[in-house]
């Protein structure tokens, strides 16, 4: 999992940093001190020497700040930034990305403390808009790092790109998994799994946040990565630059996705549901076939029990 925290959003999902925050983000203001700082602390650090274990790695546009003997982890977290950066920046049709940076926290619980999360959570990464950096659990213990650098480093620019612009929960976590990776069989057959029982979400319970319980997350992201990806796919050449020029310009996410694209966002959860149950129309015969493989083979195995054993019992003392 991942959070993003952006000036303009919703409590729960993006506490920002403004001249004045609204009064729903308040209360978050703590939380964007914490991240600021634990970005300011790390490059103070490096200022007073070479004693102190935080070193800084980079390239135009782009530092990764990380701990001490992580360079091999640091190399491979700059590969994916800079990647990153420049296929998103192309898709998303912007010209001139904003310096970014990346923070390497080496444990989990030292990542939790930086971002102001509960050691429990399995978040792995939030992205800043703010001071348009990344804060990593560089651990790798819960997810792949360079995969994670790359979904929060989407995050960053796609903020950049609308100019924070208020987007829906489905639609920033599912073009930052599109980013960051291609759909893995696994989410698939997850998917195809919850579709064949009418479990899918609707749109509008993805709107503003995920759900908290970790199956249900997953499901949620992997949903939200398969609309964008059909979004994207089956969209005229030029709708993704579009959409975001429209969304700099200050018109709202729906009317901006169907201008650009050409369909009203319900047309699309439409067309890819009735696309996915095409393609996954076998699953509940596999899965039903599955189970009666499973019965089979358990039943031959007691037959075969009992057979060895009565031949066990014919043999002469």
């Amino acid at each position: 999992m991942s959070r993003r925290t952006s000036p303009d959003a919703p409590a729960s999902r993006r506490p920002g940093v403004a001249a004045a925050l609204p009064n729903h983000l308040a209360s978050h203001w703590p939380r964007v001190l914490r991240l600021l700082a634990s970005v300011l602390c790390p490059a103070l650090a490096m200022a007073a020497g070479p004693e102190e274990p935080w070193r800084s790695m980079g390239e135009p546009g782009i530092q990764v700040i990380y701990a001490r003997g992580r360079e091999e982890t640091a190399r491979s977290a700059l590969d994916a930034a800079r990647a990153t950066t420049d296929r998103t920046a192309r898709e998303l049709g912007l010209a001139r990305p904003r310096p970014i940076a990346v923070v390497l926290h080496p444990t989990h619980a030292g990542f939790a403390r930086a971002a102001g999360i509960r050691r429990r959570d399995l978040v792995v990464g939030i992205a800043v808009a703010a001071g348009d950096t990344a804060h990593i659990d560089a651990s790798g213990v819960l997810a792949d790092v360079p995969t994670v650098v790359a979904h929060e480093v989407a995050h960053l620019l796609l903020v950049q790109a609308t100019a924070g612009a208020r987007l829906p929960r489905w639609f920033d976590e599912g073009y930052a998994e599109h980013a960051s990776a291609p759909a893995r069989w696994p989410a698939r057959e997850r998917l195809a799994e919850h579709q064949s029982r009418g479990r899918l979400f609707a749109l509008s319970d993805l709107e503003s946040d995920f759900p908290r319980g970790e199956a249900a997350a997953s499901v949620a992201y992997d949903q939200s990565h398969a609309l964008v990806a059909y979004i994207l796919e089956h969209s005229p050449p030029g709708a993704l630059p579009e959409l975001t020029r429209r969304l700099r310009s200050g018109q709202a996410f729906p009317e901006a996705l169907a201008e650009s694209t050409g369909r009203r966002l319900a047309d699309w959860d439409a067309a890819w549901r009735a696309d996915f149950r095409g393609r996954f129309r076998w699953h509940s015969w596999v899965m039903a076939g599955a189970g009666a493989t499973g019965i089979l083979m358990a039943a031959l195995c007691v037959l075969a029990f009992r057979a060895i054993r009565r031949r066990k019992e014919q043999l002469p003392e």
